[in-house]
């Protein structure tokens, strides 16, 4: 005895192509609208004086940065490190040092951030960029 069922339709098959194309477009959308840099300012503007107040003179130091990542101070070479502690006994002898950066012309921006950031954490607070 053979029972004869009548066979199911064939259901369609799930393609997983037009769910791959929506991912792909959210992927894209979301690296084109997505920044991947981090701005950070560092404020360097000195203190403006009010018309006719005079600023008492203060004493300051150059710091060179050459293009090669060496560091001078006043005229004479020093490692990054040694140019913090140098700053901060400064600043402990006169609170109101000003700092001049000056970058050589070959010199590349990572050096100078190294430094400017050494400086700041040394507790420099007028710091002029030539």
């Amino acid at each position: 005895m053979r029972l004869d069922l009548p066979a199911r339709p064939a259901g369609r098959a799930i393609s997983l192509t037009p769910l791959i194309d929506v991912v792909f477009i959210l992927l894209l959308f979301f690296l084109l609208a997505s920044q991947f840099q981090q701005w950070q300012a560092l404020t360097m503007n000195a203190p403006t004086l009010a018309q006719g107040e005079r600023r008492a003179e203060s004493s300051a130091v150059l710091v060179r940065v050459h293009g090669d990542g060496q560091v001078d101070l006043n005229g004479e070479p020093i490692d990054v490190p040694g140019l913090e502690r140098a700053i901060g006994e400064r600043l402990a002898d006169d609170p109101e040092l000003a700092v001049v950066v000056q970058p050589a012309a070959d010199a590349t921006l990572q050096p100078i951030i190294s430094v400017i950031d050494r400086l700041v954490a040394a507790g420099v607070e007028e710091l002029n960029l030539q």
